[in-house]
């Protein structure tokens, strides 16, 4: 026996031995960055897993069951020897995701749930906590076995002390880097170096064992040969149910522990060490398993007395043959397998405490508040040490109710049965795209419940009550009993436990996966982790041709890129490689890399990468997943561009469109035709100076040095500004080029011939020498009046642009923090308190609507009075407009307590269904404000040819007098009777537009009225004759689920302070992490000052110095990420938004209500 002094001075010494190695390491020298690059060290940290169980109790459970050890070790084995492709999927992912725990790992895949993070992360803590006073425990059964009784002569209690040493050490090397994914070198260092200690120990106690007690491996043989007790506990039948369970969770243990994730994967250097560490780690395991089996067999021949602990033989054997010092490095040993599995386990679990539970609270809770703060470095770290000593003094608080456990192992199968949860979940999210984070989140909760109520509840209620249950089952129940569950006997309860906890998980993970809709970000996810697209390099550096051909790429170009341009491509190639592409032949690693490269022109170098990884992962008949993923954007591409050709093929002019980096990429039979170029001359891609060369050479230029002439123009594209010219080719054609930059870069030039023209002005200036002068002045003088009425008129649509957007701007602001501002009263507003100023805000709430709906229809008004607003006049159903309006002004009659009825019509009519349906609206919130009570109808009469749709309601009327000024500006109706009603509603505007849009689409109003009786208004509209056909049915739209909008990051850029401020204000209210920007250059720095891409971005049209498109093409390059956009502005012209409708941005209208800009919010986050 070793004095208590002693024994603890040993235990001091060496902890400090540890403190010194995890100082070493983290000093970075070159000696340790070798040490830490070894693959030997990645090996000797996996041995993390073999912890006091694996010291003290296998030997203990070899001593009482015989080869019930086995599983514990053969489980890990059987992983890395045969599971390596998962293990090297597994941290393939977890590098290129910046995975951080097996929380994080699962989160990730499905759909990165934050709520299924947190989940995992309670199951984890639910799981390993009691492994770890399991530690605790074995620390302190060994510290009793080598010293007397403790009472009078220690002051506290040794697994308190062993935990709060593990807490220092953890906190000192385990959180110097806040940075999750970096590694820890000071502690793996650690971690290795007791690797190897209890590694030393058992080995050399066995080796005493066997050669020592036994005298050779004869000697031990014999001694079986002769001991009854031996052969019977050390039989071959061993193959039983509990074998085969332990031997599963074993192998779930070494991949689902959270200890051993961290290991395996987050403090991964190189892929390469996972190679080596498939021989070495099961090697370190066997060494374990040779000796555990001597030193039970030695312990039930010569201390047979202490059978009860057998788990101490490896401690009190070398005691009971007088050797201390073989006692003492087994005491450093067991104390190695413990502190190295406590200091790992609560650094992995303060990681997911920290990164799934507090952080994400606290930042919501700070966004509230508007207190986000500006390092959150600190706070992380803080966080993580409290973690730690909050989750070991846990620990040791189960300790006592764990007491009843005299086995080790048995606390260390439940804790294995407990992560084993996270197996089907992990795996299945490996290999199978269905899997969602419901079913997921769903199977891990029923497999974590069957858990508690079939393992832990039995362990944890007291023995009586725990017995009754077993017997009688829950609430008297039978088919409720924990170790006979539905009626299932003849398991032993761990296997039954685990039966049960692992079917259901299954059942729910494989059933809810299958019946939920998958998002995009889970369709993506699970491409990632299946497929694993970063392993494209190594795919195709593996690939021998064979299984993919040659028309299996042309089709997916195809499909990608369109036809003609795709096989003008591969012909290119081939032309140009001298090779041969036969469908049929097998496609080489070059073709790959250009088809990659063609692709990635049109889909992004990523899209691409994933659709050709996929081929060569799986197949060429497995593709046309990958394939279908791009389809909607590949078609969309198709469209536009057959749209674009089509459109240019159409235009009488010469097109020919390059790109920034002057190659063709579009162009015109008529083009081709004026200059007669040869069939092949203008293709997809080729550079434009390689035309100008060859019409230099045709002598199209003048006589000057080819090469000059082609340079000169191709600095004129380069230099982007706009010209037109005249030139006479050699041909005798006359052309006029015009050429035009595009906003992202590149040219189009277009060519028109007019050669008729220019022959037709020589015939007229020969014939009309002497009225030359007086043409050309009275030309002159024309063209002088168009363009000054040209200009007044532009003048005029700019000054009303202008001065609408400048007036809207300070309206639309107040409007923002008014809408703020009694957001936050209503808040407040418990008890009434601020009634009065909620009335007046909302009285200026009131009368800023009215303003900014004054001026937007006095903008509407000009618009249509200068002709800028052009019809777009096609054939649609009048069914559903009427169904539509009906739909509408259903609710806003029975607001006002009008019975709205509508008869329904199913002719088709031709005109621009928007501004009708502008018209009708008028023409019903007319009939709204002037019916104090009855009814208003809405339907159609049928004419050769038209269709009158009329409004009848039983309001005011309108004076026979006053039925021609209804259509003015301002005029509202004034009657002795009603001048209250009248004179409250309304501002005058409704009527006048409605007349100019009718007369803008020809469709004539008609008006009927009688005082005291009602209204009627009409409209005429023609109907179209070759669609006469019912038109189908409406259906209301699928209800879709829309975000929520707290916890979003946005960035917002708009050059009037005031407007910033009032949507900052708002959206605080509306708890977003709102970021602002008054220009290009501060948005720019703002994007690149945050961690990660906003949820969306908020960008104004018109800025001081550039446009909200050079913006958000400036913020694209910040991020990897597809951020959202919505684009703001008071500019409502059709330009502006086919521009952002082109570019997928969401158009917002100004003034911006705080109704439209949620709307907009949820549209694009939906």
């Amino acid at each position: 026996m070793f004095s208590v002094w002693t024994l603890a001075g040993f235990a001091l010494a060496y902890t400090c031995l540890l403190f010194l190695i995890a100082w070493y390491g983290d000093r970075r020298t070159a000696r340790s960055e070798q040490a830490l690059n070894s693959p030997w060290l990645y090996s000797l940290t996996l041995a993390v897993y073999c912890t006091s169980w694996t010291f003290f109790g296998a030997v203990g459970q070899a001593a009482n069951y015989g080869w019930d050890f086995l599983p514990i070790y053969l489980g890990p084995i059987i992983v890395f020897i045969l599971g390596t492709p998962m293990l090297f999927k597994i941290l393939a992912i977890g590098k290129q995701q910046g995975i951080t725990s097996i929380a994080d790992f699962i989160a990730s895949r499905y759909g990165k749930s934050q709520p299924l993070a947190v989940l995992i992360t309670l199951v984890a803590i639910a799981g390993t906590i009691p492994y770890i006073t399991l530690q605790l425990k074995a620390v302190t059964m060994a510290f009793d076995s080598l010293t007397p009784s403790m009472e009078g002569h220690w002051p506290i209690n040794s697994a308190l002390a062993v935990a709060l040493l593990m807490a220092m050490f953890a906190v000192l090397f385990g959180t110097r880097h806040i940075d999750a994914s970096e590694h820890q070198n000071g502690l793996m260092l650690a971690i290795g170096f007791e690797s190897l200690v209890k590694l030393f120990a058992f080995v050399v106690v066995g080796v005493f064992v066997v050669w020592q007690v036994f005298g050779g491996v004869g000697g031990l043989l014999s001694q079986v040969e002769h001991n009854p007790l031996l052969q019977e506990r050390f039989s071959s039948d061993f193959f039983d149910q509990g074998f085969f369970t332990q031997t599963l969770l074993a192998m779930a243990a070494i991949v689902c522990l959270p200890r051993q994730f961290h290991t395996t994967v987050v403090e991964n250097r190189r892929s390469t060490d996972l190679s080596k560490a498939r021989w070495l780690f099961p090697g370190y395991l066997l060494l374990f398993t040779l000796f555990v089996v001597p030193i039970a067999m030695a312990g039930l021949v010569y201390l047979p007395e202490q059978a009860d602990t057998a788990d101490r033989y490896i401690l009190t054997l070398p005691m009971h043959f007088d050797q201390p010092g073989l006692a003492l490095l087994s005491f450093l040993g067991g104390v190695s397998a413990a502190t190295g599995m406590v200091i790992v386990s609560s650094v992995a679990l303060s990681i997911m405490v920290c990164n799934e539970l507090v952080i994400p609270v606290y930042l919501n809770r700070a966004r509230r508040a508007g207190e986000l703060p500006r390092q959150i470095t600190p706070l992380v770290r803080k966080i993580r040490r409290i973690s730690i000593f909050v989750i070991l003094l846990l620990a040791y608080l189960l300790n006592d109710l764990f007491a009843r456990f005299d086995a080790l192992a048995s606390i260390g199968l439940l804790s294995f049965a407990a992560v084993a949860q996270f197996a089907p979940a992990l795996v299945g999210g490996l290999y199978w795209k269905q899997g969602h984070k419901t079913g997921a989140a769903l199977g891990i909760v029923s497999g974590f419940s069957v858990w508690c109520y079939c393992l832990l509840l039995p362990v944890l209620l007291p023995a009586e009550t725990a017995q009754h249950l077993q017997q009688q089952g829950l609430l008297g129940f039978g088919l409720l009993r924990p170790y006979a569950l539905f009626g299932l006997e003849g398991l032993d309860p761990l296997s039954h436990g685990v039966f049960w906890s692992l079917a259901v998980n299954i059942f729910c993970y494989v059933y809810f996966s299958k019946t939920a809709k998958q998002e995009t970000i889970d369709r993506n996810q699970a491409i990632l982790f299946v497929d694993v697209p970063t392993h494209y390099e190594s795919l195709l550096g593996r690939y021998h041709a064979g299984h993919i051909r040659v028309q299996d790429l042309q089709d997916i170009a195809a499909r990608c890129l369109g036809k003609y341009p795709s096989e003008m491509a591969f012909a290119q190639y081939a032309a140009v490689n001298q090779v041969e592409l036969a469908p049929q032949l097998p496609a080489t690693v070059d073709l790959f890399r250009f088809t990659e490269k063609m692709l990635a022109r049109v889909m992004g170098a990523s899209s691409a990468r994933v659709l050709l990884g996929s081929m060569l992962s799986r197949h060429t008949e497995d593709s046309s997943e990958a394939v279908a993923m791009i389809d909607e954007a590949a078609e969309l591409i198709q469209f536009n561009h057959q749209l674009l050709q089509t459109t240019i093929e159409t235009i009488s002019h010469g097109i020919c469109v390059v790109d920034k980096n002057l190659n063709i990429v579009a162009w015109n039979r008529t083009y081709i035709n004026l200059f007669e170029y040869p069939d092949g001359l203008i293709q997809l891609g080729r550079p434009i100076a390689d035309v100008y060369r060859f019409n230099a050479h045709r002598h199209f230029y003048p006589e000057e040095d080819e090469e000059t002439q082609v340079q000169r123009r191709v600095n004129l594209l380069k230099q982007g500004g706009p010209h037109r010219f005249e030139r006479e080719l050699p041909n005798g054609i006359i052309i006029e080029v015009r050429g035009n930059p595009m906003p992202d870069g590149g040219f189009v030039t277009t060519f028109l011939d007019i050669t008729e023209s220019k022959m037709d002005e020589r015939a007229l200036r020969q014939m009309n020498e002497s009225l030359e002068m007086m043409v050309q002045d009275r030309t002159r003088k024309l063209s002088q009046l168009n363009e000054a009425l040209h200009k007044a008129n532009e003048g005029k649509t700019r000054f009303l642009a202008a001065a609408g957007h400048d007036l809207m701007q300070p309206l639309n602001a107040a409007h923002l923090f008014t809408s703020s501002l009694q957001q936050r009263l209503q808040l407040k507003n418990r008890n009434q308190q601020w009634r009065e100023e909620l009335e007046i805000l909302q009285n200026i709430d009131n009368s800023l609507h009215v303003a900014e709906h004054l001026i937007n229809t006095l903008l509407d008004i000009s618009r249509l009075d200068t002709g800028t607003i052009k019809p777009n006049v096609k054939d649609f159903s009048l069914h559903t407009l009427l169904a539509s309006l009906a739909h509408e002004f259903d609710a806003i009659a029975g607001e006002q307590g009008l019975n709205f009825r509508w008869v329904d019509c199913r002719c088709w009519i031709r005109s621009d269904d928007k501004l009708l349906r502008r018209v009708l609206q008028n023409l019903l919130l007319n009939a709204v404000r002037y019916t104090p009570q009855g009814r208003i109808l809405l339907g159609c009469r049928r004419h050769p040819g038209q269709v009158e749709i009329q409004i009848w309601d039983t309001g005011v009327g309108i004076p026979q007098d006053q039925i021609q000024d209804i259509f003015k500006e301002f005029h509202r109706l004034r009657h002795s009777n009603h001048d209250q009603m009248l004179n409250a509603k309304g501002l005058g505007l409704g009527l006048a537009i409605a007349q100019r849009i009718s007369d803008l689409l020809q469709h004539p109003i008609r008006v009927r009225s009688e005082v005291g009786k009602g209204t009627l208004f009409s409209v005429q509209v023609p109907v179209t004759q070759a669609l006469t056909a019912a038109a189908p049915a409406s259906h209301p739209p699928a209800a879709t689920t829309l975000p929520q909008l707290h916890n979003l990051t946005l960035l917002c850029v708009d050059n009037e302070p005031m407007i910033l401020t009032g949507i900052e204000s708002l959206l605080q209210h509306w708890q977003c992490s709102i970021h602002t920007a008054s220009s290009l250059a501060t948005a720019v720095t703002t994007a690149r000052q945050l961690t990660s891409a906003p949820d969306a971005l908020l960008v104004d049209y018109q800025l001081d110095d550039e446009t909200g498109f050079e913006v958000i093409e400036a913020l694209d390059e910040c991020w990897e990420d597809v951020v959202p956009v919505i684009l703001m502005t008071a500019d409502h012209s059709e330009q502006v938004q086919q521009r952002a409708w082109e570019r997928g941005y969401y158009f917002l209208q100004k003034p911006i209500t705080p109704e439209a800009l949620q709307a907009a919010l949820e549209a694009v986050l939906a």
